[in-house]
């Protein structure tokens, strides 16, 4: 499994866990708005270390008015 950057059911970007930065590899990580499984701490530290900025890259520039 991959860690979901944006929740599948909710569209929340929020995340909870329980003990934080203690906390295992193991660790599940939840959606702060549904609680609903995003993956685990281990695979959202290696995302944050893998330097795929790809990622939060957006076709369009967002327009401010």
């Amino acid at each position: 499994m991959a860690f979901q950057l944006v929740c599948a059911k909710c569209d929340s970007v929020g995340v909870i866990m329980d003990h934080g930065e203690l906390a295992p590899p193991s660790t599940i990580v939840r959606c702060s708005h549904c609680e609903a499984e995003r993956g685990t701490l281990g695979e959202l530290r290696n995302l944050a270390i893998s330097h795929r900025r790809d990622l939060f890259d957006t076709a369009e520039p967002p327009q401010f008015n």
